[in-house]
């Protein structure tokens, strides 16, 4: 009989498959595994659970922190798998609990894990129910040390599994290597049809933190991804993509190579990424690289923009301010749409949230607009009738200054079409807190 391998999704509002998870599917049902991935959600079921309604839908149960342990108890699986997030440490601790109570293994990871701190992991591996936490990238080990385990043998002796009392040299598996030959990430578990509207993720590099802080990007080759892009359509019946790297054009060779080839593997197809701006490099970001994306399907970016090496005293340079000024404009006169994260050093690198940047510009434009109005029509002593006479309803305003304000563009939009608003139906997974802007982050554009 097959051992049973059940993984738990903790994150329940991506509008797109794990990664991180469809990464660990692949190898284990390859090695002949039978493997379950289950969403826990946070809603509370609207009647009580029983035994007899979770053994008839043991397919699509909706699993909450409710009634999971009453379906773990209905399975009882040989080993759970958690991919976790730092918020997610109050769940795990409910997870480990019901595990331990029902004396299930449980195998903590997952991408706050890869890049924990010795300081912290002792937080994880402290909570009761947890038989062990991998730190690091577990692709290529994952069936050897799921084998392991199922043998009830010692788990420490592969890099990167941490136990609760013993003290290791190292407890971080090493970087990846060789990712062309990675297997393609199965995203059959999702819910493809709930979610009509979903992206495939793709993944061109892996960057792992080092115990000495430094980290190591691997890239993978342009082919193997443009390869993974055509199987993937095809597979799921899908040309939406979205490019979870959080800095794609740092490699320049990947971001051309996508650009100049991507519509040949995947005719008609549409994408968002994150790029990255340093204002030292131009990185591929001139307004002609923009135009030739936005022709390739890229719809929406995100740019991460690091005050870093902006910032002196507390205050942002002119410069730096001109050249994302810059940035953004190019990126609106290509057609795309916008969203800018900042990572502020100065505020404990949280991330702080711009406004729509397509908002944003043509407010900016209207407000400049508005001003020279108002300081001509000051300079001619107009009377005050005269101005209240000029002065319309902001919609009206906004509206024919939003007209003027595009026409001074060097170079227009391309006219609004459907494809152009398909990035919305996400938008939601994108927008950060409105509490956590900050001065400086206000700034930037």
């Amino acid at each position: 009989m097959m051992a049973r391998i059940l993984i738990i999704n903790l994150n329940s509002k991506l509008t797109y498959p794990d990664l991180s998870i469809a990464y660990l599917v692949t190898p284990l049902r390859a090695a002949g595994l039978q493997v379950e991935v289950k969403t826990l959600t946070t809603a509370t079921p609207s009647e009580p659970p029983t035994n007899q309604r979770l053994k008839h839908n043991l397919s699509q149960p909706e699993l909450n922190l409710t009634n999971i342990q009453k379906y773990l108890e209905n399975t009882h699986p040989d080993l759970i798998l958690i991919p976790s997030y730092l918020n997610h440490y109050a769940t795990v601790q409910h997870l480990a609990n019901y595990a331990a109570d029902l004396e299930l293994p449980l195998i903590l990871g997952g991408a706050c894990l890869t890049s924990c701190s010795s300081e912290d992991l002792p937080l994880w591996l402290s909570l009761r129910g947890i038989t062990a936490v991998f730190v690091g990238e577990a692709d290529w080990v994952i069936v050897d040390v799921v084998e392991t385990l199922l043998r009830k043998q010692d788990l420490a002796v592969w890099p990167g599994i941490c136990q609760s009392g013993l003290e290791l040299e190292t407890f971080s598996a090493p970087p990846l290597q060789d990712l062309e030959l990675l297997p393609l990430p199965d995203l059959s578990d999702f819910a493809w049809q709930t979610h009509r509207s979903a992206l495939i993720p793709i993944l061109t590099g892996r960057t792992t933190r080092l115990e000495n802080k430094q980290y190591v990007y691997s890239s993978r080759p342009v082919q193997s991804v443009l390869e993974e892009l055509q199987i993937q359509a095809e597979r799921y019946q899908c040309k939406d993509f979205i490019f979870l790297d959080t800095s794609l054009n740092t490699n320049l060779a990947m971001w051309h190579g996508l650009i100049d080839n991507i519509q040949a593997v995947v005719p008609g197809c549409r994408w968002l990424a994150t790029i990255y701006l340093d204002g030292k490099n131009p990185l591929g970001l001139d307004l002609n690289t923009f135009v030739a994306a936005r022709a390739a399907g890229l719809r929406h970016l995100n740019i991460s923009l690091d005050t870093a090496q902006a910032l002196r005293q507390g205050k942002l340079l002119n410069a730096a301010m001109e050249r994302n000024r810059e940035l953004v404009a190019h990126a609106y006169q290509a057609g795309l749409s916008v969203h800018c994260l900042v990572k502020n050093y100065t505020t404990h690198n949280s991330l702080a949230e711009l406004p729509n940047t397509n908002d944003l510009i043509l407010r900016k434009l209207v407000e400049n607009e508005q001003a020279k109005q108002v300081a001509s029509l000051q300079g001619k002593h107009v009377s005050s009738s005269k101005i209240e006479t000029n002065s319309q309803p902001k919609q009206n305003s906004a509206k024919r200054t939003r007209q003027a304000s595009v026409k001074t563009l060097s170079t227009p939009p391309a006219a609004p079409t459907a494809n152009d608003n398909f990035w919305r139906r996400f938008k939601k997974t994108l927008v950060l807190p409105k509490a956590r802007k900050t001065s400086e982050a206000n700034q930037l554009v």
